[in-house]
C-alpha cells in the first residue's frame, strides 16, 4: 500500500517524519496520516514524493507497470 511504501523509502533514507515534510511541505502529522494510510496526498503532493524518496509513482503506489507493458510487447 502507498503509505507503508512511504514509510520504508523513508526510512531507507534516513529521513524523518519531520524531515519529510519540510521537503513535501506538509505537516509531519500529514506524513503520518498518510503512512497510517488515513489520507492519500494529492496527485502534485505524490510527484514531490517521488522526487524525494528517488522512486516512480508507479512504484509509489504499486501500479504494476512492468507486467503492462510485458503484456503489450
Amino acid at each position: 500500500m502507498l503509505g507503508n511504501n512511504i514509510l520504508e523509502l523513508r526510512k531507507k533514507l534516513g529521513l524523518s517524519q519531520e524531515e519529510l515534510s519540510e521537503k513535501i511541505g506538509v505537516t509531519r502529522q500529514t506524513i503520518s496520516n498518510w503512512e497510517l494510510n488515513e489520507t492519500q496526498p494529492n496527485p502534485e503532493q505524490l510527484k514531490l514524493l517521488s522526487k524525494v524518496l528517488n522512486t516512480s509513482v508507479d512504484e509509489l503506489i504499486d501500479n504494476d507497470i512492468k507486467s503492462v507493458l510485458i503484456e503489450k510487447t
